[in-house]
Formats: structure tokens, C-alpha cells, sequence
């Protein structure tokens, strides 16, 4: 069953029980003052009656005592005869028998025995009987007269008492089918203007379940469904932000082992092409240490790659421990690590320092600038000089390598820090590089909260630089 049926129906439920039990009510308590004005109007009558005819029977008894029943008959008759009014029957009753009865019409009402047998002298009794479908109340008045009980009942026809409350109950049973009409009508419309944006919302939810992730709730309501309807589109903002950045990494990782597959191929290739021309031919010295030299050379890049790999993926799935770091004592072992590589190419390592202290990993962040230092090696030509450079700025300590070789180009930069890219892979892959150095270096500056920065003009040089700011520093 929809929400919305559900809030109608027990709308519904509670209104008719409210309006019925304030009716009901009502109804009884008008009943009652109806029903209270006509018992006293009841006494009020044989109150008359009783004084009465006590008060003439009085005379009659100290006139002539001797014929008292008689007299009695007479003289209620003839009172009873001078009263008007709704009686319907005049009852004198007097030591137990019925001394007189005077009705309205020819159809005698039976006089409830147990009214006048059980009374008691000075107090007023009344009853209530239903007789041929009318109701009749029933007044009893009873005196002491010459030691015996005399009981004076009158009788008065209040059926029109039920009947206006039985008109009462039915027009109210009438204007309560209408109400609970017209208000379930109305709680009907209400409620489905009230519900009409949940199931947009729900029919939004439906679609972006099914796949459409462009599903969108708009709503300008202001209340808490409008509330729930902007959680709703953060929420899809979310998921879908998320699901394009695991989308992203599945293809980064789809493009990782791709790229991993190809650069361990073309090695394999040459390894086992040589192998092969070894273990098969018979081959001069000098072609078989060619052949060796060939096979010596791509397995120390296959080891090279290995490591490096290692050590990239070491680094995204290890907790950093940060450490002070003297900046000097920093640059001047990165400089030791890497001056025999540069040596190869007779290239100088300019390093000008500053005296200052950072926190971080000091054999990760030594990894990432050898690296970065590397990378200018291979880029730069044979006897160049290569800067590594510190200095305070007004954001932090700026470190970085700058180099005076090929440069890079705009296109290029975009994807310099991708796993395997290389801007020259015939050039990279002679220095024994595999595309890896910079995504490692990338990798451990952003695991330190910082960013691998990087400025090229092709034909001038490069410049990779990292601002540690002052999250990352310390007191000296």
C-alpha cells in the first residue's frame, strides 16, 4: 500500500473516531437536559397534584371522616379533571389499592407496581417505561393519610424526548458521512501534494539504481523533503565522483599493466633473442660478448624496473613516519648518492642549501629527488651542469632540481607523472630508464601532503620543485 493511502486512511480513522466521540457526547448530553427538564416538570406537576388533593382531602375529612374512599375518588377525579398539560394519566392509589385513574384518552397505561409499592412518604420516586412504542415517564408522590399510604402518580408522554434525540443521532451519523467525505477528499488531495516529491524522488532513486547516473531531483521546496531531495543530489554528485575516480584507476591500472607488460617485453624479447643465438650457433668471441653485453644490459633495466616498481608500490601502502630533517645534511647525501651516475657523463651537480628543517620520511624523500635528479641526467647533455637548489620562501622551504637540457613540451607535461610514460623512449630506454622515476617521485612527494611542482621550456630545460609548507616544518 502507498504512503499516501496509508496517511488518508488513518487520517480518516482518527478523524471519525474524534468527531464520532465529541458527537456522541453531544448527543448524550442534550438527551440528558432534555430529558432532566422533563422529570422536573414531572415532579413539578405531582408536586401540584399531591398539594392538592391533600389539601381538599383535608376538609373532607373534618367534614365527614366516615366515607373516606369515596370522598377520595370524587375529589381526585375533579382535581384531576382541572389539570392539563402532556399527562397522560392521573394514578391515586391508597392502602395498596387503586383508588382512581383518569387518562387523557380511552387506552389505559399500566402503572408500574414496583413505583408506587416500594415509595416512600416524602420523597419522589420516577420511572421510565416504553409502552407501544411510546415512552412515558411515571412521577410518585406518597403521604400519610389516617395511618395508611396514599401514592399520587402522574404520567407524562415523553416520546418526542427520544425522538428528537434519535433525529439528533441520525442527522449526526448524515453530517458525519459528509465531513469524513469531503475530509478525505482533501486529505487525499493535501496528501498527494505533500507526497508527489518523495516519489520524484523515488522514481530518481529508481533510475540511478538502474544506471542512469545522470538522474537528478529537482525540487524548490524548502522543507525537509527539500532537504532530503539536495542529500539526494549529493549524494549522486558523490557517487558519481567516486565512481569516475575508480573508473580512472581502473584504467590507469589496466594502462599500468599494459605499459608493465609492454616495457618488460621488449627486454624479454632481446634476452632471450640473444640467449637463443648463444645456446644455438656457434659464434665468434667478440659476437658472443656482444651478445652477452646485450643481455647484461637489458637485465640490469629489467632489475632497475623491478625495484623501482617495488618501491612505487611499497610507498602507497606505507604509513609515513615523519622525522626532523636537517635540509643541509638532506641535499648533502642525495649529492653523494648521485654523483657517481653523474660522473658517467662528466655532469656537474650545482647544490646551493639553506639552513632549515623539515619534517617527513628521509629515505623516501633521498628516493624521490635521486630520482628527480636522474631524470635530469638522462635529459641533459654530455658535461652539463645540474642544479639542486633550496631556499626559503614565504610559503615554506622550496626544494628542487633544475636541469639545461631538452626540455618538455606542453603536451607532454600533462602525463610526465604517469607510471611508464616517456617523453623519448628510445633516449630513456638507452639510459636504462622505464618510465617510472618521476610517477615515484610524484608518489612520495603527495604521500608527504605536498605536490611535485614542474616548469619546462623545450631547448632551455626543467625545473621540478617541492614546497614544504609549514605543515611540514620544524623548529631548528
Amino acid at each position: 500500500m502507498k504512503f499516501r493511502y496509508k496517511v488518508v486512511i488513518i487520517n480518516i480513522i482518527l478523524l471519525s473516531l474524534g468527531i464520532g466521540t465529541v458527537g456522541f457526547f453531544m448527543i448524550h448530553r442534550n438527551f440528558q437536559l432534555a430529558l432532566d427538564a422533563q422529570i422536573k416538570t414531572s415532579i413539578e406537576e405531582n408536586n401540584l397534584l399531591q398539594s392538592t388533593i391533600e389539601y381538599r382531602l383535608l376538609d373532607t375529612i373534618n367534614s365527614s371522616p366516615s366515607n373516606l374512599v369515596y370522598q377520595m375518588k370524587n375529589l381526585s377525579a375533579d382535581v384531576v379533571g382541572k389539570m392539563g398539560g402532556n399527562n397522560k394519566g392521573v394514578y391515586v392509589f391508597y392502602d395498596g389499592a387503586e383508588v382512581v385513574h383518569s387518562a387523557a384518552d380511552d387506552n389505559k397505561l399500566s402503572c408500574p407496581e414496583e413505583l408506587w409499592s416500594t415509595a416512600v412518604i416524602g420523597q419522589k420516586q420516577y420511572m421510565i417505561t416504553k409502552e407501544a412504542g411510546r415512552y412515558y415517564l411515571f412521577s410518585c408522590s406518597t403521604s400519610l393519610v389516617q395511618d395508611k399510604k396514599m401514592n399520587i402518580i402522574n404520567a407524562r408522554d415523553i416520546t418526542e424526548t427520544y425522538q428528537l434525540v434519535e433525529n439528533e443521532r441520525r442527522y449526526f451519523v448524515l453530517l458525519l458521512g459528509i465531513v469524513v467525505l469531503c475530509c478525505t477528499v482533501a486529505v487525499f488531495v493535501i496528501t498527494y501534494l505533500l507526497t508527489k516529491p518523495l516519489e520524484t524522488l523515488n522514481r530518481a532513486s529508481k533510475k540511478f539504481g538502474e544506471g542512469d547516473y545522470e538522474s537528478r531531483v529537482h525540487l524548490r521546496s524548502h522543507d525537509e523533503v527539500g532537504t532530503l531531495a539536495q542529500t539526494y543530489n549529493q549524494m549522486a554528485d558523490a557517487v558519481c565522483e567516486h565512481m569516475d575516480e575508480l573508473q580512472g584507476m581502473v584504467t590507469r591500472q589496466e594502462q599500468f599493466v599494459a605499459d608493465f607488460t609492454h616495457e618488460v617485453k621488449t627486454p624479454m624479447t632481446t634476452i632471450i633473442g640473444y640467449a637463443d643465438m648463444l645456446r644455438s650457433k656457434e659464434m665468434k668471441r667478440e659476437n658472443q660478448v656482444l651478445a652477452a653485453s646485450y643481455i647484461f644490459h637489458e637485465g640490469k633495466r629489467l632489475e632497475a624496473m623491478s625495484m623501482k616498481l617495488f618501491d612505487f608500490i611499497y610507498t602507497k601502502h606505507r604509513k609515513i613516519e615523519f622525522q626532523p630533517i636537517s635540509v643541509v645534511n638532506f641535499m648533502q647525501e642525495v649529492t653523494e648518492s648521485v654523483t657517481p651516475i653523474l660522473a658517467q657523463k662528466n655532469q656537474t651537480l650545482v647544490c646551493t642549501t639553506v639552513e632549515a628543517r623539515i619534517e617527513g620520511d628521509s629515505n623516501l624523500l633521498k628516493s624521490a629527488f635521486i630520482n628527480i635528479i636522474d631524470n635530469a641526467r638522462k635529459a641533459s647533455e654530455q658535461g652539463s651542469e645540474i642544479r639542486f637548489f633550496a631556499k626559503q620562501t614565504d610559503d615554506g622551504v622550496q626544494i628542487g632540481v633544475q636541469d639545461f637540457g631538452v626540455g618538455i613540451s606542453e603536451e607532454h607535461l600533462q602525463r610526465i607523472f604517469d607510471e611508464f610514460y616517456m617523453v623519448d623512449k628510445s633516449r630513456s630506454r638507452k639510459e636504462g630508464g622505464a618510465g617510472l622515476g618521476l610517477s615515484l617521485a610524484a608518489s612520495i612527494v603527495e604521500s608527504h601532503g605536498e605536490k611535485l611542482e614542474i616548469e619546462s621550456t623545450v631547448g632551455e630545460g626543467t625545473t621540478m620543485w617541492v614546497v614544504f609548507h609549514e605543515k611540514n616544518l620544524t623548529e631548528q
